[in-house]
Order: C-alpha cells, then sequence, then structure tokens
C-alpha cells in the first residue's frame, strides 16, 4: 500500500500551533494517501485533553466532569484525525507488534504503529519519534 502512515507527535505538534509540522502535513496531504490507526487517535486527543484542562492523568481520572465538559470540541479533534484513513487494528498486528518490540525495542504504542505499518505494507512515516528511525522497513520522511 502506497502512502504515509501520520504519527501523533505530527498532529500533536500541529495542534500545539507549530508551522513546520503544518507545513509538512498540508504538502503530504496533497501528495500522499495519509493514514492512523487507533493508537495515534488515542494518544492525540488524550494528551489534548491534557493540554486543554492542564490537568495531569491521575487527576483526570477523578474528574470525569471536566473530561465531559470538552467532549462536544473533540468532534474537531477527530476531523482533523480523520484527514488520515483509520486502519484497523488486529490480533495479527498485535503478533506483530511483539516483534516489532523484541527487534527495535519500541514501547508498545509506537509498536503497534509499526506493526499497522508492516501489516499494510506502508513504507512511509511522518514523525518527530526518533525511535521509527531505528525500523528498517520505514522510511521517516524528513521534516
Amino acid at each position: 500500500m502506497s502512502g504515509v502512515f501520520v504519527d501523533s507527535s505530527v498532529f500533536l505538534k500541529i495542534l500545539e500551533g507549530d508551522e513546520t509540522a503544518k507545513k509538512l502535513f498540508v504538502s503530504l496531504y496533497q501528495k500522499e494517501k495519509l493514514y492512523r490507526n487507533a493508537i495515534v487517535y488515542s494518544e492525540v486527543i488524550y494528551v489534548w485533553i491534557k493540554l486543554v484542562t492542564g490537568k495531569k492523568s491521575f487527576e483526570l481520572k477523578k474528574m470525569p466532569d471536566s473530561v465531559r465538559e470538552i467532549c462536544s470540541e473533540i468532534g474537531n479533534i477527530k476531523a482533523f484525525l480523520d484527514l488520515a484513513k483509520s486502519l484497523p487494528l488486529s490480533a495479527e498486528i498485535e503478533d506483530l507488534a511483539e516483534e516489532m518490540i523484541q527487534k527495535y525495542g519500541l514501547l508498545p504504542n509506537d509498536a503497534l504503529i509499526a506493526a499497522t505499518c508492516k501489516h499494510y505494507g506502508i513504507r512511509k512515516i511522518a514523525t518527530f519519534d526518533e525511535d521509527f528511525k531505528r525500523v528498517d522497513f520505514l522510511e521517516v520522511v524528513e521534516i
């Protein structure tokens, strides 16, 4: 499958106002098919909630009303994320993720992202995360 997987780090940099990340994303969007998975969704929404509320994870767990209050804005973030097609995870991808952890020393979320790329035959990843440079079948799109 041709195209580029977009890591959560790119989406988050854009949400933080990083112009370089924004230009990269727009350029990729105009030229390539973009992909993400549920891990990217989770990471972006989670960090965004923490940024908007100014609260730590352990605090947010005790504040469901605060999380509910900002829920209406999550639709805008989801629409932004949906500029990249969401690829489903599967048991096979989870098995591949175990290999990614062992072979490349990736943490679980990054391993699931790399495994998603391998499963779907995606060879390029847009990311600010240096860890993906260790993955020999992925080409990190230069930022």
